[in-house]
């Protein structure tokens, strides 16, 4: 089992906007200062992630010293005229509604289709498992969405996918090779990085 290779996603700790259930994608909030995350001693060189501050601060409490290698093709979709609005202020948009049915084909005014997103974090993704051996990816939720949508063998869509603040999900293959080819991974396993989990 020597050859596998495993890529660990983590999605960042939680903000005050995430916590008022408000679309944040690429609004740069920091993270919630009083989180408390379990003491990790994984031997890494670097980690790579989103160059938004949530991400960058979740990397430094997890791994503090290690260096961080921002890529803003792991950022969240971006919401557009919806960022830090909530469910209860959009619910009565047409635009928001046709969106919440059919978000494959709908964009938010000025923000970004899921389409758009799922290309640019492949096309990151793919970059980063060229480069680095064993990455750990720092990201959002929708990224992390995608990624086990296409690379993990279970029968969920994008929206069935629940990825908590501060979890931890590491994907294994046989080899880079068949990432690369496009194969699921082998196996897959979470774990939940805050010491308080329902925060």
């Amino acid at each position: 089992m020597d050859d596998t290779f495993t890529i660990t996603l983590i999605r960042h700790l939680p903000t005050n906007g995430n916590r008022e259930k408000k679309y944040i994608g690429w609004t740069d909030e920091s993270i919630i200062s009083e989180i408390q995350t379990k003491k990790l001693d994984w031997e890494l060189t670097q980690v790579v992630g989103s160059d938004l501050i949530r991400c960058k601060q979740t990397a430094e409490q997890l791994f503090q010293g290690i260096p961080y290698l921002e890529n803003a093709n792991f950022r969240e979709c971006s919401f557009g005229d919806w960022e830090e609005k909530t469910y209860n202020e959009l619910k009565e948009d047409t635009i928001y509604k046709s969106w919440l049915e059919n978000p494959g084909q709908v964009a938010p005014p000025n923000g970004e289709s899921l389409a758009s997103m799922k290309k640019r974090v492949l096309q990151g993704f793919y970059n980063v498992v060229k480069e680095f051996e064993e990455p750990v990816i720092l990201t959002h939720g929708g990224p992390i969405r995608f990624l086990l949508t296409n690379f993990v063998s279970a029968d969920k869509s994008f929206w069935e996918w629940e990825v908590p603040h501060g979890c931890c999900y590491k994907l294994q293959w046989a080899t880079k090779k068949d990432i690369l080819e496009g194969k699921p991974c082998m196996s897959f396993s979470v774990e939940h990085l805050m010491e308080n989990e329902h925060m």
